[in-house]
């Protein structure tokens, strides 16, 4: 009995680690970012969002907009459920902002999920943003994410590519003190 105690409270401690992860304070290195493609949405008003149209795929650079917000998120990631309601006060602190709501744009990334699964996030928790579906992690190992939620944010530099300027790996606290940093960071 005793021993299954111990056991299990060691058990439960090892498994706590995974929410007090210390994470290095993001970088202040600009450092070049893979150009992702991912499917035009079939939402009219996200691809209208995004200024993007006709079929097929779009490259992440078409994005109209000089700076772009990437959340890697999982639908079965308890943090990226916690983080939602912050990603959706962003949005709305930018949407609310005429100087900003054209300059920012935000899309998600739904790690080793597909397409019903992305769908059933957006729908479950009211994400006005795009989402894209990443089944087989191909585009969160491409970028290096181990922890999710990750907030990345890049910058267009309108000749094909863009430039890593964050990277957030967990929630922030607070949707205005992170807009303030993304303003801060873009420059």
């Amino acid at each position: 009995m005793l021993f299954s105690l111990i056991a299990m409270i060691l058990f439960w401690s090892l498994s706590c680690k995974t929410l007090v992860v210390k994470v290095p304070p993001p970088s202040d290195n600009k450092a070049s970012f893979p150009i992702l493609e991912l499917p035009i949405p079939q939402n009219n008003a996200h691809a209208n969002y995004l200024g993007i149209s006709g079929p097929g795929n779009f490259k992440i650079t078409q994005i109209k907009s000089p700076v772009l917000i990437i959340e890697i998120f999982s639908r079965n990631c308890a943090h990226c459920q916690m983080a939602t309601p912050l990603a959706h006060r962003l949005y709305l602190a930018i949407q609310a902002r005429p100087d900003l709501k054209e300059k920012i744009k935000i899309i998600g990334i739904g790690a080793n999920n597909d397409t019903n699964e992305v769908d059933l996030f957006r729908t479950s928790y009211n994400v006005p943003f795009p989402l894209f579906p990443d089944p087989h992690d191909a585009i969160i190992k491409k970028l290096g994410v181990v922890i999710l939620p990750t907030f990345i944010g890049l910058k267009n530099n309108g000749d094909g590519t863009m430039e890593k300027f964050l990277f957030q790996p967990g929630a922030f606290r607070d949707a205005n003190s992170f807009l303030a940093e993304i303003l801060e960071r873009a420059k």
